[in-house]
């Protein structure tokens, strides 16, 4: 008879359980639209030129199943560091919980001292980035930034509240290509394990700055090469990388792969780097992949001068003998269709300056 009371009260409890669950309101992300709309494209585009504003919106709604109050909305985003939005950015939103449904109303950044009720003393960002990690992008020069609403909120039983959540912010002066990120949840969930508590959306199409300075950072597809960190000084040091598992190639099956290239100074100098050595050859990451590093400073890998100043660095990747090469030409070729010339175009790295 005991053990039949003890299994009644389990059952009691899991039932419990389940119906907590699924009366807990739930949020909803209808549509996260990154395109650009103006008199001149009311169509929308899916770019900005550099240094002037974008304006990233989510759609939504929240569906309750039970009362809740003193809650505050949370919103994140996942853009390019260059960006800067925490210093640059603006996000503001329209709830039908508020008092005006027409009406903008602020959102600021969540600071690093609250930590969500449910992260296990993470902050937001180190949730965010631990779970989603960068997306869809092939980058990691992304960061998440996370806004909660001002104001607390009370939402009631059967209550079906639609949002819209705004990011508008300076796009910066480099050119790129990027898979945005959105993020919605509540302060009352905090980053629970329910998915029904929180969304997390990418966009499926690849927003793009122009007319900005550099060669432009595709985040969107994969690439024969990389380099961190993407922004640099000539006294920091430099990982470069050969990732032979972009399309099929003969590189990543000729043994010994080595950089090459040229540095450029300001002074007008150029310093070749020619010799296939243990300086510049690149390390496989492991036995299961193609990916290839080599991790220098730019002013002794090239024999660069301490009095000069370099400009940026052609480079490319090769064989032991040079002939089998991965150059731009490769990459565009294999991202874009461009036709392979004679005389292939290296990989090009500008620095910044002090």
């Amino acid at each position: 008879m005991r053990k039949l009371k003890n299994i009644k009260k389990i059952y009691f409890l899991i039932v419990a359980v389940f119906v907590s669950a699924i009366v807990a309101s739930c949020v909803y992300i209808n549509t996260f639209d990154v395109r650009q709309y103006s008199a001149e494209h009311p169509e929308g585009v899916l770019y900005a030129k550099a240094n002037t504003e974008a304006t990233f919106v989510i759609n939504g709604y929240i569906e309750s199943h039970e009362d809740h109050s003193g809650v505050q909305f949370v919103a994140a985003f996942l853009v390019p560091k260059s960006w800067k939005v925490a210093e640059n950015g603006k996000v503001t939103y329209k709830c039908d919980l508020a008092e005006d449904h027409d009406k903008l109303y602020n959102m600021s950044l969540i600071p690093t001292s609250s930590l969500p009720k449910n992260g296990s003393g993470r902050t937001w960002v180190e949730c965010l980035t631990q779970e989603y990690g960068v997306g869809t992008n092939v980058l990691d020069d992304m960061e998440w930034v996370v806004y909660q609403t001002d104001d607390k909120y009370s939402i009631i039983n059967n209550q079906a509240p639609t949002y819209t959540v705004y990011l508008t912010t300076n796009v910066g002066e480099k050119n790129l290509k990027c898979h945005l990120g959105a993020f919605v949840n509540h302060t009352d969930d905090g980053f629970s394990s329910s998915a029904d508590h929180k969304k997390c959306v990418f966009s499926t199409d690849c927003f793009e700055v122009v007319g900005g300075i550099g060669m432009t950072l595709d985040f969107c597809a994969n690439h024969y090469n990389k380099i961190s960190p993407m922004s640099a000084l000539q006294d920091d040091y430099i990982t470069f990388y050969f990732n032979g598992e972009v399309a099929d190639n003969a590189l990543k099956t000729a043994g010994n792969i080595y950089i090459q290239g040229t540095a450029y100074t300001e002074e007008g100098h150029k310093y070749e780097l020619t010799e296939k050595s243990a300086k510049t050859l690149m390390k496989r990451a492991n036995a299961y992949d193609a990916t290839y590093s080599i991790t220098a400073w730019p002013v002794q890998l090239f024999n660069v001068p301490t009095t000069e100043q370099i400009e940026r660095i052609e480079y490319y990747f090769a064989n032991a003998d040079g002939t089998v090469t991965i150059t731009q030409s490769d990459d565009d070729f294999v991202n874009d269709g461009t036709p392979i010339p004679a005389d292939k175009n290296p990989f090009s790295f500008k620095f910044e300056c002090e």
